[in-house]
């Protein structure tokens, strides 16, 4: 249990290093970008900038576990073996499967972090990045009715909502449309405002201009009145903007929306892909921090470390190129959401099996 403990905690000791050294090397680059004309242009205080780096820092810690996994395996593998204490371990019938327990943990700990992550913080504090980046820098509305929402149909009404005030919860422009079973117009009213009035989905119309069809679509009636209360049945803040990306909702929410959209006639395999690689994405903590298993058979009797470490960096590295591939085939439809977002980790967690396996074969 001693030896488990020693090398699960070089093995974290190196992830906090990789991980610090990846977020230091995004804001400096990310600042030094931004310095160009981002803010020169917008001009944000410095509490601004800072909320924005701080709510960015969950998205950006999880893209950086994998690759945070994948140097501290293989570099607490290859320091162990220069010590020669993989030697001792071996000496003393320490097998493959005790010494690699640590490096599976340590991955499978990564991996539930990265779930928690996906799951209940980053949709949080996405939210807040792009609040205080379009909203309080840029100067973007607070509210924006989304675009392909501001037409609802309820029954035999259609409702088509223009922009949203707020402050005085009310819309500046508002259209209601009665239709028949044929979907020829019965009636039409066009008001300039429609205030909620907060009590049971009543709004109340100002300035209404109100005309009557008959079966032909002519105008057969025209009214006009100054005000008029009726019900909308429709729940405001889902009529907002998601200034979110697809990769920032949770599960739940993406889940939600594909199924708000899946007989809407959009293409909603994007969102499909999207929902799979929420959970297969924190897995490749799990899988690259098994690439270590490589150094444990072969690092203390091999002269070429170097060769054998950048092999296994190109492998690890080679993940983000399959995953992005596997993923761009998916979203056009060539492999199902469900295989193009585990793909990646198949065939990496296969080489690094085969790999583990014939250094083992090799050595008997």
């Amino acid at each position: 249990m001693r030896l488990f403990n020693y090398i699960l905690r070089d093995f974290f000791k190196y992830v906090a290093g990789a991980m610090f050294l990846t977020l230091f090397l995004f804001v400096l680059f990310d600042f030094i970008h931004r310095t160009t004309r981002y803010f020169p242009r917008y001009k944000p205080s410095a509490g601004l900038v800072l909320k924005m780096y701080l709510y960015q820092m969950p998205s950006h810690i999880l893209q950086a576990m994998p690759i945070a996994a994948l140097l501290a395996s293989v570099t607490c593998m290859l320091l162990l073996g220069r010590t020669n204490e993989l030697t001792a371990m071996r000496a003393v019938g320490m097998g493959p499967m005790r010494i690699g327990a640590p490096l599976f943990a340590g991955g499978l700990l990564l991996t539930l972090a990265g779930w928690v992550l996906n799951e209940y913080v980053i949709p949080v504090t996405a939210g807040r990045v792009h609040y205080v980046q379009e909203v309080q820098i840029e100067g973007v509305p607070s509210f924006e009715i989304a675009q392909g929402v501001s037409w609802l149909r309820q029954g035999n009404m259609i409702y088509n909502f223009g922009k949203y005030d707020p402050e005085l919860q009310a819309f500046q422009q508002l259209r209601v449309s009665r239709i028949r079973p044929d979907f020829t117009p019965d009636q039409a009213m066009e008001a300039a405002s429609a205030k909620n009035t907060g009590k049971d989905s009543m709004w109340l119309l100002s300035d209404v201009s109100i005309m009557g069809f008959d079966d032909q679509g002519n105008v057969r009636q025209h009214d006009r009145q100054d005000k008029l209360l009726i019900h909308i049945p429709v729940d405001v803040q889902k009529l907002q903007k998601e200034r979110r990306m697809p990769s920032e909702m949770s599960r739940r929410e993406l889940r939600s929306q594909i199924n708000g959209e899946e007989n809407s006639g959009r293409d909603i395999l994007p969102l499909k892909v999207d929902y799979h690689v929420k959970l297969a994405f924190p897995f490749a903590c799990l899988v690259v921090s098994l690439l270590g298993l490589k150094f444990m058979f072969s690092s203390e009797r091999s002269a070429e470390t170097a060769k054998s470490t950048l092999l296994a960096l190109g492998i690890g590295m080679s993940y983000w190129v399959l995953l992005n591939s596997f993923l761009a085939l998916g979203r056009r439809g060539n492999l199902s959401p469900l295989i193009s977002a585990w793909a990646a980790n198949i065939v990496l967690l296969a080489i690094v099996l085969w790999d583990g396996w014939r250094a083992k074969t090799t050595l008997r």
